[in-house]
């Protein structure tokens, strides 16, 4: 994606209530996948937009969560959100790219990325990460995958360009063992989340094109709308709940 239509793109999300497919229920059904023996009190969400699961993992976790995203207007609502919500003193916005691990810290209880692993790279994203992770801490991550062994030929070539990396999911669960996590649970995002995501990018679009006029950017995405509803059965957001495989097994 070029740059000026990143910034366009990112332009049309500051007024999303989320950034991708997801919802409250979908952040709550991952956090019960954790094990009971989890300590959970420093939690990094890393491409956290406006914080749809920053703000539940707080308010759930009791944690300090350190909210990551390279876009910081995105930011600017997360940190108005948690005032509102009396969740400033647990929530600490960063401004940084999620490729640069290093920067962040180390020694987390959890690491969240919903819809975010893909921009740098699955296996890498596993990779990268680890490291930040305390011994036995748990990373949950939701990955675009393949449902079926041949999806429906428009879909095939949309991703082909979009996301040339997409796999099935028993791929991504064996990428994820070959990186050294034990898999506690996985579950697909429902429908409802992607129509309600949808469903939250009608009004920003058409008030980003009746300022812009009308960008390739914008058609990709009305396309990219027209393929899920036309072949969502073939494809969808996995979510894993993982956890980190002591280095002695």
């Amino acid at each position: 994606m070029e740059a000026d239509d990143l910034t366009l793109l990112f332009e049309v999300f500051e007024n999303t209530p989320r950034q991708g497919p997801g919802s409250v229920e979908t952040t709550r059904r991952a956090l019960r996948l954790l094990p009971d023996s989890l300590r959970v009190e420093r939690v990094l969400d890393l491409g956290c937009g406006t914080g749809g699961s920053t703000i539940v993992l707080a308010e759930d976790t009791g944690a300090h969560v350190t909210a990551v995203d390279i876009h910081p207007p995105f930011l600017a609502t997360l940190r108005a959100r948690a005032e509102e919500r009396g969740l400033a003193d647990r929530i600490t916005t960063v401004a940084a790219d999620m490729a640069n691990a290093t920067s962040l810290g180390a020694g987390f209880d959890l690491i969240w990325a919903e819809g975010s692993a893909y921009s740098i790279g699955f296996e890498n994203a596993l990779r990268r990460w680890r490291p930040l992770l305390r011994p036995a801490g748990c990373l949950v991550v939701t990955e675009l995958v393949w449902f079926v062994a041949e999806p429906a030929e428009r879909a095939r070539a949309f991703f082909a360009g979009e996301y040339p990396d997409m796999r099935d999911e028993a791929t991504r669960i064996g990428q994820a063992r070959s990186a050294r996590y034990d898999l506690l649970g996985s579950f697909r995002l429902p429908a409802d989340d992607w129509h309600a995501y949808y469903a939250g990018l009608e009004a920003p679009l058409r008030d980003a094109i009746s300022r812009r006029g009308e960008r390739e950017i914008y058609a990709a995405t009305r396309l990219e709308r027209a393929i899920y509803e036309a072949c969502g059965d073939d494809y969808g957001y996995l979510c894993l709940v993982l956890q980190a495989v002591a280095a002695s097994t």
